[in-house]
This record gives C-alpha cells, sequence and structure tokens, in this order.
C-alpha cells in the first residue's frame, strides 16, 4: 500500500515538473517611480500560433491580460496595450530596452481626454516560471 502512495506522488512530481519545464520562462518588468509610490508589474508571453506577444499586468496579486505586443525593435524598444489602465483611451506603454524606462504612450485620441499623463516609470527585467 506505501508503495502504491509512493507511486501516485512520484508521478505528480514529474507530471508538474515537466509542465513547468514545457511552458519555458516568461520575460516581465517590474517599474516604479523614483519615490516608490507607483509600483507596476507586466509580463509578455508569447504562444507559438501568435506573431506578438500577449501582455499581462499583475492586479490584485494575479496578472490579467490587458493587450498585446503592437511594436517593437530588438533590443531597442518593445511597445505594448494597457486596455485597462486609462478606460476608453487607447493607451500603451513605451519601454526602451536600453534605459529600462517606461513612457506612456496615447495611440489615437477618442471621445474621452486624458488628464495628466502618468510619470515616466524605471524598470527591472524579471523572468518568471509557471
Amino acid at each position: 500500500m506505501k508503495l502504491i502512495k509512493l507511486n501516485y506522488i512520484f508521478f505528480f512530481l514529474i507530471f508538474f515538473s515537466i509542465n513547468a519545464i514545457a511552458q519555458g520562462p516568461t520575460s516581465g518588468i517590474l517599474c516604479k517611480n523614483l519615490k516608490n509610490t507607483v509600483s507596476l508589474e507586466f509580463v509578455f508571453k508569447s504562444n507559438e500560433d501568435e506573431i506578438f506577444a500577449n501582455a499581462f499586468k499583475r492586479v490584485n496579486g494575479k496578472f490579467i491580460k490587458v493587450g498585446k505586443v503592437v511594436g517593437q525593435k530588438p533590443s531597442s524598444f518593445i511597445l505594448f496595450e494597457d486596455k485597462y489602465a486609462y478606460l476608453g483611451i487607447d493607451f500603451a506603454w513605451h519601454l526602451d530596452k536600453v534605459t529600462k524606462n517606461l513612457k506612456p504612450i496615447i495611440l489615437s485620441e477618442g471621445t474621452i481626454k486624458m488628464g495628466a499623463m502618468p510619470e515616466t516609470l524605471s524598470c527591472i527585467s524579471k523572468n518568471f516560471w509557471y
């Protein structure tokens, strides 16, 4: 009986470790302002069938999909949507990969006008395993 229980435990350990390896690492960024009053965390994950990666943002401890990467130049910049930052505004973030600065961008003008733009944030790169 003990042998059967050990086999089940062994099976589940192997299953979860293979699943984590198959999904691979996910890249992300952690961004803060100079006063550490604003903190944003984003993760970028691509599927094999999509050209551009999906962007996820940490909200209340969980990552939710906020948009897609809409432009990028390797080793230079990445531009990604944040559809939940300001509802009704076509909003995105521009990450300079050299300086690691995250700047707000309005992609298109709409009927809703935005007051003050958010401040530029400084970021660090992070890798996540799921």
